[in-house]
């Protein structure tokens, strides 16, 4: 009877000691914008005040990317699939206005700028783990030229500009004319580029209404490009108001970089 009792005790321990769900190892954390995969868990976490990782755009160009640097590594005990893996991470970033560029099925570069601030991540994945890097470069200071924006436009599709218009209104102010130049400027260096101009708008106000100011806005600014002498066959407009910020509307700094225009390449 003894001899079942002690059996029976080891074979209760050995299963509880034997199941041992799997956890994220100490002082590891999901980065805010990317959210893990279910059923992941993170076996390796570092964090940089400030590194560097190289990154590959969509026309395949190297880039060595510094700023606030983050690397994590997530591991699974039931085979997901690279393809699979990857695709969840450019779909993701694809709807929140980013870009994805997937050279091969294992690996996949994400960009997304949102107002002043740049982050690009590497999806490097297996079937049952994938490693994730990330570069935060911070706030960086707008370039406006001709060149900064086709660059821009060449490289992540659209370009990001702030254009001041009066307040409630689709006039453009002065001081923002010289952005306005520049865009002409670009169409006239890049004479087979075409362009989508949307407009965007805090939240402050109705729905409806700044859906309205966003849409007269974007059209003030192709007008102004076509009056300028760019064909109207290049240009198109649009507007979102409030429907696609890229900052927290519950700031007054989110907001000045939610009130935007977006040059998106056709």
């Amino acid at each position: 009877m003894k001899t079942s009792v002690l059996v029976l005790s080891v074979i209760i321990i050995l299963l509880f000691t034997s199941y041992c769900p799997a956890q994220d190892i100490q002082d590891s954390k999901d980065h805010p914008m990317f959210n893990r995969l279910s059923g992941f868990f993170i076996t390796q976490y570092e964090q940089e005040d400030f590194g560097s990782h190289i990154f590959y755009n969509a026309n395949d160009n190297e880039k060595n990317i510094e700023g606030k640097k983050t690397f994590i590594r997530y591991e699974s005990e039931n085979e997901v699939g690279a393809l699979k893996i990857i695709r969840n991470f450019s779909n993701a970033i694809k709807k929140i206005g980013g870009t994805a560029y997937e050279p091969y099925n294992n690996r996949t570069y994400l960009f997304i700028k949102q107002g002043n601030r740049e982050t690009w991540a590497e999806v490097f994945a297996g079937d049952y783990d994938y490693d994730l890097t990330i570069i935060e470069k911070g706030d960086v200071e707008q370039e406006i030229t001709a060149n900064a924006i086709l660059k821009e436009l060449n490289e992540t599709g659209k370009a990001i500009l702030y254009i001041n218009f009066d307040s409630g209104k689709s006039t453009i102010k002065k001081e923002s004319f010289p952005v306005v130049e520049q865009i002409i400027e670009m169409m006239n260096q890049a004479p087979e580029i075409k362009i989508s101009v949307e407009g965007h708008t805090d939240s402050d106000g109705k729905n409806e209404s700044n859906l309205k100011l966003s849409e007269a806005r974007a059209k003030a600014v192709v007008e102004a490009i076509v009056n300028a002498g760019i064909d109207k066959s290049r240009l198109s407009s649009t507007g979102y108001g409030e429907e696609k910020p890229i900052a927290d509307n519950s700031t007054t700094e989110g907001k000045a970089k939610n009130r935007r225009v977006e040059l998106i390449k056709k």
